[in-house]
């Protein structure tokens, strides 16, 4: 019987097992009109057979199943393959095969054991994200020694570029969270979007999985994050913490929404029938609602939105960090210090008089 082996980029055709006389199994390569080949006894996995599958392709095979022997595009399919890159999460694995079809486009044909630091540095040139090629070419060097395929990492001497000053996405202001309200009302998706990355502070790969079973006994939202695996915990339908006490308009206005939502799904963003939206659809409807309304922020500032929030309120670093799934307290603290600065310079009671606005102006609309 004819097997197929696939990887992240290669199908491996034509793969057949055979019993042997003692019971032992052999693979071969079965060609159309050729006879069969013997192939090593490896795994499917291991950059010999890969090799040995390679060579014995016929020539009216595609050029992409082609791979010359010993080559940084041998290495990538042999570190695709690898359970060291099973066991990344689905966001890593994507960012890694996104670099690693970039890198074999450029230099796929060049030996691998000739790579040195050099090669590297060149190339992270080329790359829209310096930072995230280095880590492919590191995971690559690190797999490339501990199979043998290397016999040094280059990309040990390699630095880490110096990442340019950005905030990245910026938080959305209290007024454009108003803004945006006033444009899509309840009862429409893309508020209902709005108030679930908002009230959550969540990454948008995690909102489109985000429904009701996700709820515990105790009413806190729990979800395992899929960048990170570390669980976040929401405060749903819980009482709220001390220092979020203000903020219970935010969570009706996410409930009111939830509730006018035309089905019920597995999930709460779900699309009308009943499929799981794409983290990338999610972003658009988000980021060109918000220009709709006259507001130039994308979904990912709502998450900045959320720890803003909770610091402005007296959040610790590791309560705003269990909610919102932050793992590094030094980037909570970031938003910590603005709001201490803030508090600095501020009166006596006003330090929740944002949120309390917020929160009336919110009442009286719904009314």
């Amino acid at each position: 019987m004819r097997r197929s082996v696939r990887n992240g980029w290669v199908k491996m055709r034509g793969l057949m097992p055979i019993a042997g006389r003692t019971g032992e199994t052999y693979w071969y390569l079965r060609r159309k009109g050729q006879p069969l080949v013997r192939m090593p006894d490896l795994p499917h996995d291991h950059p010999d057979f890969i090799a040995a599958y390679q060579a014995a392709r016929s020539e009216d095979e595609p050029a992409a199943l082609r791979l010359p022997l010993g080559s940084i595009a041998g290495l990538i399919e042999a570190a695709g393959r690898s359970d060291r890159f099973a066991a990344r999460s689905a966001v890593y694995r994507a960012t890694l095969r996104r670099h690693f079809d970039a890198i074999r486009s450029e230099v796929g044909n060049a030996p691998a054991k000739g790579l040195r630091d050099r090669h590297i540095k060149a190339n992270l040139g080329k790359a829209k994200s310096p930072t995230d090629r280095l880590k492919a070419w590191r995971f690559l060097g690190a797999f490339g020694t501990d199979a043998g395929l290397l016999s040094v990492d280059p990309s040990q001497g390699v630095a880490a570029p110096a990442k340019a000053r950005s905030d990245g996405h910026p938080p959305w202001t209290l007024d454009e969270i108003d803004t945006y309200r006033a444009r899509w009302r309840i009862g429409t998706s893309k508020r209902l979007a709005f108030e679930l990355l908002l009230w959550g502070g969540m990454r948008i790969g995690d909102a489109v999985n985000i429904g009701p079973g996700m709820v515990d006994r105790s009413g806190v939202l729990v979800f395992r994050q899929s960048k990170t695996g570390d669980p976040a915990y929401v405060p749903w339908s819980c009482a709220l913490p001390d220092y979020a006490a203000a903020m219970e308009a935010d969570r009706d206005q996410l409930h009111a929404a939830i509730a006018a939502a035309p089905s019920r799904h597995m999930t709460f963003l779900a699309t009308a029938g009943g499929a799981t939206r794409s983290s990338k659809a999610l972003g658009t409807m988000i980021r060109t609602s918000a220009r709709d309304a006259g507001i130039e922020k994308s979904a990912h500032g709502l998450r900045k939105s959320r720890a803003v929030l909770l610091a402005d309120a007296g959040g610790t670093p590791h309560q705003i960090g269990a909610w919102t799934g932050h793992k590094s307290l030094k980037e909570i603290e970031h938003y910590t210090l603005g709001a201490d600065r803030r508090r600095a310079v501020m009166g006596t009671g006003a330090e929740h008089s944002g949120a309390k606005h917020r929160a009336l102006k919110c009442k009286a609309e719904n009314n």
